[in-house]
């Protein structure tokens, strides 16, 4: 039973904040659903919030455009970036100003405003595409990045894990040996009391030692675990093909971004974006036919993007002129990055992902730009 959900106090009855819910001690009744059901159920409604199906035009009469990457493209503070069209140039933008009024606490070390160009990150995820998922190589690029892989953490969890079940194997060898000596005891020896006491004593070691084991698997279900030999099946399950996703067609396009579930996230620092995509297992048919589709379309004349070389393109800016850069600077450019690509069981989804990081300000002060790489796998 849970008491507190709304305010009592309110016309309307606002909903309180979760952690304002007053749990009872025990359930008045029988479930519908675990409560870890519940909370993810609630998380993946909360990450749609706001955001439609599909990509037709909102039903709104002002509504002149479509945004190709609408819903998929993410702010550090988790919110979705919503398209803006400046100068001719596709953006996506995060003002939480503009939809957290009357509520200052809200984001407060958030800058007044995010801008991410749409043609930049198409470029980037281009050849992504073209280099790791459809490319020729890309067994090779995989088995490169598994070799740079680290997987420190996880070998200190297992380690964790493995002294862990040990403790729990000596507390119940301990806890058997005091049961057959109380067993032969009398109830009321001091002797005997003190047994039980140091049985209860064991017992909460091993509720703690449980407990730690419980939050290390859950640690290791939520980080990308790496993949094997056999994952890397599934990258031959698709055809071999140089895409031009930057003169694609729209549609064709959101077909196969919605089939991979992809998703831009910037970064905290604000110099680097990660893209992510998911390849489930019984979807790659359908990606298949995206990518085959998308390559008819497209004439065999043309360049694969992104491969002039030195070549780089203003990625996040504001129209015009970004606010904190010095008088006439352009914002920030998008240079070339490192990437990575993994694989999972052909029987469960497998995320690749593309950083493409190191953004430098072109303001009265440059910074370097560098590389780096994040390997991911769910």
């Amino acid at each position: 039973q849970v008491f507190n959900r709304r305010a009592s106090r309110s016309k309307q009855g606002k909903v309180n904040d979760p952690k304002k819910w007053v749990w009872s001690p025990e359930p008045t009744h029988e479930p519908l659903i675990p409560k870890w059901m519940f909370d993810e159920l609630v998380a993946r409604r909360q990450a749609r919030r706001g955001s439609r199906d599909g990509n037709t035009k909102n039903a709104h009469p002002a509504t002149r455009r479509t945004y190709l990457l609408r819903g998929m493209v993410f702010c550090p503070c988790g919110r979705r970036m919503h398209g803006n069209n400046r100068h001719g140039a596709a953006y996506y933008q995060c003002w939480p100003r503009n939809n957290n009024r009357g509520k200052p606490s809200a984001y407060h070390d958030h800058p007044k405003a995010v801008y991410l160009r749409e043609d930049a990150i198409l470029d980037a995820i281009g050849r992504f595409f073209t280099d790791r998922v459809f490319g020729p190589d890309r067994r090779h690029l995989l088995a490169a990045d598994l070799d740079q892989t680290d997987d420190h953490a996880a070998r200190q969890r297992q380690a964790e894990r493995e002294r862990l079940q040990r403790m729990l194997a000596d507390l119940t060898r301990r806890q058997e040996s005091m049961i057959r000596q109380a067993q032969d005891g009398d109830p009321d020896d001091p002797f005997t009391k003190a047994l039980r006491t140091s049985y209860n004593d064991l017992e909460k070691q091993k509720t703690t030692a449980l407990a730690a084991v419980a939050d290390l698997d859950a640690a290791d279900d939520a980080e990308l675990t790496r993949p094997g030999p056999d994952d890397a099946a599934l990258l031959d399950a698709l055809p071999e093909l140089t895409l031009h996703l930057t003169e694609a067609p729209e549609e064709l396009l959101r077909r196969l971004f919605e089939t991979t579930q992809l998703a831009v996230r910037l970064h905290d620092d604000g110099d680097r974006v990660t893209i992510t995509i998911t390849l489930p297992a019984d979807a790659v048919p359908d990606i298949a036919d995206a990518a085959e589709r998308i390559n008819d379309t497209m004439p065999s004349t043309h360049n694969t993007p992104g491969q002039t070389p030195g070549a780089c393109v203003d990625a996040v800016r504001a129209p015009g002129r970004i606010r904190t850069c010095a008088h006439g600077s352009g914002g920030r450019v998008l240079s070339n990055a490192t990437t990575a690509l993994t694989c999972a069981n052909p029987v469960t989804p497998f995320r690749t992902l593309d950083t493409w990081p190191r953004w430098a300000h072109r303001c009265s002060k440059r910074r370097p730009v560098g590389t780096s790489g994040v390997l991911e796998h769910h």
